[in-house]
């Protein structure tokens, strides 16, 4: 029982060792001749449209507003929609220390059962934005996803794909499906979930809102990345965009570093590839990026963190 046991534990970390080495050999292969190319992401950076990172900065600070709103309606609307932002804030701030949002989770749960509620309904409640940040993700994705592929095959007739472009589709398709395979079992866990968080949405005006915040999260994060191209002076296609920022979150949720380190930025390079960006211009987008969605985030959350501990918001 033991051995068979660990046997199906094994098998994800197997798939992961397979997807890290084919990943690695790629690298040798062909990123690593034209590191040469990254040397000019700085001169990228500097010459960048001020006016599009003050756009981007607003999204960042739409983006906690949008999560604490979401994660407001997910708790049946108890509590304060400030205190909720303030604990949300701070949640984020924890989770760039752990994976899979455990720390925010957490702390939320944990809010929520010192107004009152039971342990396992506190849960709920703080995944319950999770849940439906991938439900409308993975909805996206299949509306998107169509018009996507018919942008490339109408591309594809018009010119020719270099090597560059190839390698970054073909590696793109690579990662999503060792992905899907190495991580079925959480992939059930999350359905699981996902049905479990469906049923304690209360009623109608609950499920609208989650589904509100959900894509208000989803279009200021969107508008980040879009904004991120646009500051270096680079033609961005919306749809293409949109569909790089879902699936890349999708990445970031299921690698197990936080926040996605590492994974979403290997993920987001080889999708700016596929889009026409050279290797410095893909670096310099995804270096402003992650500052406004990543870096730059734990500030306010160190900031929130400070504020919940003086204040005891959380029991």
């Amino acid at each position: 029982m033991a051995n068979s046991k660990y046997k199906k534990n094994k098998k994800p970390n197997t798939y992961l060792r397979i997807f890290t080495l084919v990943v690695l050999m790629v690298g040798i292969y062909y990123f690593i001749p034209k590191l040469g190319s990254f040397r000019n992401t700085f001169s990228v950076l500097k010459d960048s449209s001020w006016w599009w990172l003050v756009v981007a900065f607003i999204a960042a600070v739409a983006s906690f507003f949008a999560a604490g709103f979401t994660q407001y309606a997910a708790g049946g609307s108890i509590g304060t929609i400030m205190e909720i932002t303030i604990v949300q804030t701070a949640g984020s701030f924890v989770n760039h220390f752990l994976p899979f949002n455990l720390g925010g989770v957490n702390l939320i749960s944990k809010y929520y059962v010192k107004l009152g509620k039971k342990q396992a309904e506190a849960v709920i409640m703080s995944i319950l934005p999770l849940i439906f940040g991938i439900i409308t993700t993975v909805l996206t994705i299949a509306i998107i996803s169509p018009i996507t592929i018919t942008n490339y095959v109408q591309h594809l007739h018009k010119t020719r794909f270099n090597s560059l472009e190839l390698a970054g589709i073909i590696i793109g398709l690579i990662i999503i499906a060792v992905l899907i395979v190495a991580f079925k079992n959480k992939i059930k866990i999350y359905i699981k979930e996902a049905l479990l968080g469906l049923k304690s949405v209360s009623d109608f005006k609950q499920l609208s809102y989650l589904i509100l915040g959900s894509m208000a999260i989803t279009v200021t994060s969107t508008l980040i990345l879009y904004a991120s191209i646009k500051a270096i002076h680079q033609p961005a296609d919306l749809i293409a965009i949109f569909t790089l920022y879902v699936t890349s979150s999708l990445v970031s949720n299921i690698a197990p570093t936080p926040g996605g380190l590492g994974a979403t930025e290997a993920f987001l390079l080889v999708g700016l590839v596929a889009m026409h960006l050279n290797l410095s211009q893909g670096a310099a987008v995804i270096l402003i990026y992650r500052f406004f969605t990543f870096w730059l985030p734990i500030i306010p959350g160190g900031m929130a963190m400070h504020r919940v501990n003086k204040l005891k918001i959380v029991g």
